[in-house]
């Protein structure tokens, strides 16, 4: 059986996993014991932050809908499905990228995947840490291509067979916001480079780190003016 210090250390080593499990857990048993068996109707879904393009347009400093969506669910199979891929594999992903770095691209390519819904969808009402999940699987795909490490090589190759295989699944889903999908994996493919692992981020140029967060950041800016105004 484990002790005290077991349990504190495996926390310590993954605590960005556990920390966003937690408040995925939180947010969804806030959101039974708030509205019971209501809980996953759609207004009761867009009261707990579900994104909801209408609403941002019409109340620019709404725009935090682009972050809430990350820990809001639509029904406990969608819930259960990406708490324990969190769980057992962002455990993976963190112990690679180091605690802090994970947790950037786990919210940063979240964020990515809403503004393209929020851009491509406006009027569709979404939410999930699908869009995460996807960044952080398409980040380590990429970590192979850019280190050109062999081992990471190997493992990206699994993850982005891993991320096609789901896209594809997705397109016979209609419940399924795949252009969510599409941007959370967009998201960590542009954020493996300014966020690579500490013992790795010599492979990688400072340009080229530059060059992907300035993307990120300038592709995400330009999405959301271009909703307003369309």
């Amino acid at each position: 059986m484990k002790n005290f210090n077991s349990y504190r250390n495996e926390f310590n080593k993954y605590r960005a996993t556990y920390i966003l499990a937690g408040l995925t857990l939180g947010v969804w048993l806030s959101q039974f014991l708030a509205n019971g068996a209501q809980a996953v109707k759609p207004i009761n879904l867009f009261r707990f932050g579900a994104l909801f393009g209408p609403d941002i347009l019409y109340n620019p400093t709404h725009l935090w809908r682009l972050v809430t969506p990350i820990f809001v669910h639509i029904g406990w199979e969608h819930f259960l499905l990406n708490f324990f891929t969190l769980i057992f594999i962002g455990r993976q992903i963190e112990g690679i990228f180091g605690s802090q770095r994970f947790f950037a691209i786990y919210l940063f390519s979240g964020i990515y995947g809403n503004i393209t819904s929020f851009f491509f969808e406006p009027y569709s009402l979404a939410a999930g840490a699908s869009t995460s999940l996807f960044g952080i699987f398409s980040a380590m795909a990429m970590l192979g291509y850019l280190t050109k490490n062999p081992s990471f090589q190997v493992v990206g190759k699994q993850f982005a067979i891993l991320i096609l295989a789901n896209l594809v699944i997705n397109l016979f889903q209609t419940d399924v916001g795949i252009t969510g999908h599409i941007g959370g994996a967009l998201g960590g493919i542009l954020l493996a480079a300014p966020f690579s692992p500490k013992l790795l981020a010599h492979k990688i140029s400072r340009n080229k780190k530059i060059a992907f967060l300035a993307i990120f950041i300038l592709t995400a800016v330009w999405m959301v003016f271009m909703a307003f105004r369309g």
